[in-house]
């Protein structure tokens, strides 16, 4: 039995020109919104203007941090408890448990914040240095962690 198909993917019977209308690139039109002058890689900053409320709920996130590491973290975290305190979080060393816990407040107005203090205090668990750790990018809008 021959292909009803031709090797162009036409059938026999009809002609090349009678294919049917294909609709590809369709959706490319230009939008009206879009110009030249327009950044799209462009991260606009989060300020306390955009959330003038703050949160409505408190969250919390802990590390469990080595022994070895206590008495450094024990030296560090007045500076680490400043620098959360200027962004509305607050954090707690508990030595018995071997524990590091940052959580929101009713001053925490940045609900991304949290997850870039969680990054924070696992890095200082797993033995980065705090001074190596930077705490002035929290509120900017870029990345917690700037290492060297």
């Amino acid at each position: 039995m021959p292909d009803p198909m031709a090797e162009n993917g036409v059938l026999e019977n009809q002609q090349p020109s009678e294919r049917p209308p294909k609709h590809k690139g369709k959706h490319k039109k230009d939008k009206p919104w879009d110009h030249e002058g327009i950044d799209h890689w462009k991260v606009d900053a989060f300020t306390k203007e955009d959330n003038p409320t703050g949160l409505l709920e408190e969250s919390s996130f802990a590390t469990l941090f080595p022994k070895y590491r206590e008495k450094y973290l024990r030296e560090v975290w007045p500076a680490i408890t400043r620098a959360l305190k200027e962004v509305g979080l607050g954090c707690e060393l508990n030595l018995v448990e071997g524990s590091m816990t940052v959580r929101t407040t009713r001053k925490t107005w940045d609900p991304y914040i949290i997850i870039k203090a969680r990054d924070l205090i696992k890095l200082l668990a797993r033995s980065v240095p705090a001074p190596q750790v930077s705490m002035g990018p929290m509120t900017d809008g870029s990345i917690v962690v700037i290492l060297g």
